[in-house]
């Protein structure tokens, strides 16, 4: 079905308003906060009116070719589409909702939060730096060709680097080095991946390179394309390889444990929440069934135990780093590497069932980890704390904060009725249905392991009592004058934590969009 002109004007609409942040700030200082939060809620409305014509769509897709009156039927002499193309299907769609979802409520929440933790002369690059890093992932859900892939997982990865090292202190310099070095060489990996597509195929758009591996793998393919199906190997690899770094999945996790930690909060819900599964797992599925036809036997037995291997790897090395931290929001990231190997369990069985196990809890996810670390935000803005045994008793000064924390927890170890549960229901039944029992005791184990490193926290923020001062015997000072954030911080965890808890309940309509996704990819 012919594209609409939102799927241009959102990454448009984002990259002009970050180039006019600079201005904003030396101009009307104030206007900052209000058009970046205005911004990123328009793109939360395109992206719904964007989801709901993709459903409605006879094909399910939408394509639109900025720059062209005609819809994708022009064509060179070599019969390979030409020009840039815009292409969503529901797969796509509901990724771009999730992005729109948790960017404007991190944009939100930094109105209070960023001028607290980063110099007030860097306000307007922080957000003419985040405008751009949510530019860059929505354009990654709305493209159709290599080309833009690679310029929008750029737009969106140099963002980050700069918005992990925008405090300027130590840790976040160091650790923004770490991560740009590695996420580079992943970068670097990409790039080869779709040279050697680009001369497999012929074209940098990705429907039309799909058609053209299927034609490379017939049975009765010609001699010269059949020498082009070792191209195709090397390429799945170096993918393969790029992706693992970009989802940080163990061993080349390290860098997710610096730059999260590191990061402002607002920025950790993004990077965690959503922008280390737009830039790894989502294309890795995206690639993999897509383009590359995991599903259609052409590689062979090799794909399931390989993915099998880091899925185990990814999970029980996350949740076993996890236990051990003491800082907060490190024992978070942790647990986000250790949830990028549940999302992999499902594309590891490559089956419909898995797929869809792995959408609904790259979205789940999103809700669950978004919260987390935004609640962790609040807590530092308001203590300063970070270390977990000095939370003692904070629960009944930040009832909202610890309680909207707690919600998240139970979300993430899988307990119902909240929406972590049906998503790792639905991974292991499908892994049960594969046959592959060792991911059904990896995942459960992991669960149990999650309620371990997050039931502590929530132990000790209600269960423990406050420091007391040792001269005196009497509750510190700095523990008396702890109170809720304000409420353009609190609006975030609210939402977010009434989403985990209706999503749960209400399965039925994200379960549907998810199944339909994972039935596109498999066409």
């Amino acid at each position: 079905m012919e594209g609409t002109h939102l799927q241009v004007l959102i990454p448009v609409c984002l990259v002009v308003n970050a180039f006019f942040m600079p201005v904003f700030y030396r101009w009307r200082r104030k206007w900052c906060e209000p058009v970046a939060i205005v911004v990123s809620f328009i793109c939360f409305i395109f992206s719904w009116i964007i989801l709901f014509q993709v459903l409605h769509s006879p094909t399910g897709t939408l394509e639109y070719f900025p720059g062209h009156s005609w819809s994708g039927t022009r064509h060179l002499l070599t019969s390979e589409p030409i020009g840039i193309v815009m292409r969503t299907d529901i797969y796509g769609a509901f990724m771009l909702l999730q992005v729109t979802v948790l960017s404007f409520l991190a944009t939100l929440y930094s109105w209070k939060y960023i001028p607290h933790t980063i110099p007030e002369e860097k306000i307007g690059l922080y957000y003419t730096l985040l405008l751009l890093f949510i530019a860059g992932m929505c354009g990654l859900s709305l493209t159709g060709d290599y080309f833009n892939f690679y310029i929008f997982l750029e737009v969106a990865g140099i963002s980050s680097y700069a918005l992990v090292a925008i405090a300027t202190d130590k840790e976040a310099i160091e650790a923004a080095l770490k991560y740009a070095i590695i996420g580079t060489m992943g970068s670097i990996f990409l790039l080869f991946s779709i040279a050697l597509l680009y001369t497999s195929t012929g074209s940098l758009n990705m429907a039309y390179g799909s058609q053209q591996i299927d034609k490379i793998f017939a049975s009765d393919a010609p001699e010269y394309l059949i020498k082009y199906r070792y191209h195709i190997y090397v390429a799945l690899g170096l993918l393969i390889a790029g992706f693992s770094i970009k989802s940080a999945f163990f061993p080349v996790h390290a860098w997710l444990a610096d730059a999260h930690p590191a990061a402002p909060s607002a920025i950790s819900a993004l990077l965690s929440g959503i922008f280390v599964k737009v830039s790894g797992l989502f294309y890795l599925v995206r690639f993999l069934f897509t383009i590359f036809g995991a599903h259609k036997g052409y590689y062979g037995f090799f794909l399931p135990p390989f993915f099998v291997t880091i899925t185990v790897l990814t999970v029980l090395g996350g949740s076993i780093f996890a236990i051990a931290q003491t800082n907060l929001k490190r024992m978070l990231a942790f647990s986000t590497v250790s949830q990028m190997g549940y999302i992999l369990a499902g594309v590891a069985l490559i089956s419909k069932e898995g797929l869809t196990g792995s959408i609904l809890h790259i979205f789940n996810h999103a809700l669950m980890k978004g919260l987390l670390f935004l609640c962790a935000g609040s807590i530092i803005y308001k203590t300063g704390i970070r270390k977990i045994s000095d939370l003692r008793g904070i629960g009944y000064k930040m009832p909202v904060t610890i309680g909207c924390f707690t919600v998240g927890a139970l979300a993430i170890m899988g307990i119902p009725p909240l929406c972590g549960f049906m998503s790792k229901w639905y991974l292991l039944t499908a892994s049960a249905k594969a046959g592959y029992p060792i991911l059904i005791v990896v995942l459960l184990t992991s669960s149990l392991l999650a309620a371990i490193y997050y039931l502590r926290v929530v132990g000790i923020a209600f269960f423990v009592l406050p420091a007391r001062d040792n001269e005196t015997g009497k509750i510190n000072r700095d523990y008396q004058k702890i109170e809720e954030s304000p409420i353009s911080m609190l609006i975030p965890l609210i939402c977010l934590t009434l989403a985990v808890i209706f999503m749960g309940i209400f399965v039925r309509a994200p379960l549907k969009v998810t199944q339909q996704a994972a039935e596109g990819l498999f066409k």
